[in-house]
């Protein structure tokens, strides 16, 4: 297969390329790169994730009706209002794609929901050493000595302490650490 990751940061796009080589292209991300890279492509798969912010609309309606007949979208960051200025709704695991401009969408939030058990299992791999950490020292000495789980912080003693929340709520900001 061709596969092209596109993204925002050079150091991700160096990291795959030592991964993978030449086996796979890596473009930074901009509107004329998207564009190019989506026109011919049978699948093209939408990850952005910005912590606390709905995602941006990267591609345009404009950009979708010049992909093939028949091609794929699917949204990963539909839980987030999506990339892709076609979705004008979201589907199910029973209902999972709509047709708009000959190209098949895919914007089911909660993916992983399809496969709990697997992504549970998963999920608990990646979170277990933090709520390890967070038992046996408390919340606070635990953020204390270690900046992700700081960064977990979104509200504390009701006050939004993520900047990326406040904003996207206009609410108030609050430094995590001044209210420890």
């Amino acid at each position: 297969a061709h596969c092209t990751v596109l993204d925002v940061k050079p150091e991700v796009l160096t990291e795959i390329e030592e991964i993978y080589g030449t086996e796979v292209v890596t473009l930074m991300s901009n509107s004329l790169n998207i564009e190019e890279a989506i026109k011919d492509a049978d699948i093209v798969i939408g990850a952005v994730l910005i912590p606390g912010r709905k995602a941006p609309t990267l591609v345009s309606e404009k950009m979708v009706s010049q992909m093939q007949p028949g091609s794929v979208i699917i949204d990963i960051a539909v839980d987030q209002g999506g990339i892709f200025a076609t979705e004008d709704r979201t589907t199910t695991h029973d209902d999972p794609i709509y047709t708009k401009y000959g190209v098949l969408h895919y914007a089911v939030p909660n993916m992983p929901g399809a496969v709990a058990r697997t992504s549970t299992i998963a999920l608990t791999n990646a979170t277990l050493p933090y709520a390890a950490r967070i038992a046996k020292l408390g919340h606070i000495e635990a953020a204390k000595e270690d900046d992700t789980i700081l960064t977990g912080f979104n509200v504390f003693k009701g006050k939004v302490t993520n900047p990326d929340v406040a904003e996207s709520l206009d609410k108030e900001y609050a430094e995590v650490t001044s209210l420890f």
